[in-house]
């Protein structure tokens, strides 16, 4: 009993298998669609999509752009990556290039400095070499009464010429000097009518020689002095001596 039962459950779980199998089968014949081929769909035997291509690598940024703007650098066909490499030889190769630059100049430099120093010496050891030989041919020419460029002359002649000049000058400042008015040096009272009192310092003053009348005239201007603003001891002593002479001369006229 046992055995049939269990002959049975296998043959009918064999055939629920086989149910399910064709149950599949059907199901993706269902979804198949329509073909020309059994396995080959219809996209799959197009041929449109050969002739694209496809760049899936990384745009250049807008920052290596505006780089690539300034150094007036052209990269086609470039990403991001090959931009910042082509912006960075660029640099590198401008750097050298500068450093080479101040190198030659510097070098140049070095050799135009040296030029002219030893043109220096030259001319200078030429000054000191010819100065002795010009100093002698001039005194020479001079004592034989020559004139360098003009021929020969008498030098007794010359010198007669050279005394005769001297004293016309001479009798000419003498003149001059004598006929010439002679200024009288300024007085006292003509540098004192000539500085200049404000106002206040006028107030100040006259309040001052109120308050130190009586103090000893050695030391009474100290004191006024310090208490006008911009005038000195002896300023305040010249300006009160020319107050006293003009009252003088105001009373004689009365």
């Amino acid at each position: 009993f046992i055995f049939f039962a269990d002959s049975a459950s296998i043959e009918g779980g064999n055939t629920k298998d086989g149910q399910d199998d064709d149950l599949v089968q059907e199901i993706v014949q269902a979804g198949r669609g329509h073909r020309d081929e059994r396995g080959e769909r219809d996209q799959w035997s197009s041929t449109e999509h050969l002739e694209q291509t496809f760049d899936s690598r990384r745009p250049i940024s807008a920052q290596i752009k505006s780089l690539l703007q300034r150094y007036k650098l052209e990269c086609l066909g470039c990403n991001h990556d090959q931009a910042v490499k082509k912006i960075n030889a660029f640099v590198k190769g401008a750097k050298e290039e500068n450093i080479r630059r101040e190198k030659r100049n510097a070098w140049w430099s070095r050799i135009i400095n040296g030029f002219l120093f030893a043109l220096m010496l030259i001319a200078s050891g030429l000054v000191v070499y010819y100065k002795t030989d010009v100093q002698e041919f001039v005194t020479a020419k001079l004592d034989q009464g020559y004139r360098i460029g003009r021929g020969c002359d008498d030098g007794e002649s010359r010198k007669n010429q050279m005394e005769k000049h001297r004293e016309k000058a001479a009798k000419a400042a003498e003149t001059r000097y004598a006929t010439a008015p002679v200024k009288a040096p300024p007085t006292w009272r003509d540098q004192e009518e000539k500085e200049v009192w404000a106002a206040k310092q006028e107030k100040q003053f006259a309040k001052a020689l109120k308050s130190f009348g009586g103090v000893p005239a050695k030391g009474r201007y100290t004191l006024i002095a310090e208490k006008v603003e911009g005038k000195s001891r002896r300023e305040c002593l010249q300006h009160h001596k020319l107050l006293q002479v003009k009252e003088k001369e105001a009373e004689g006229k009365e």
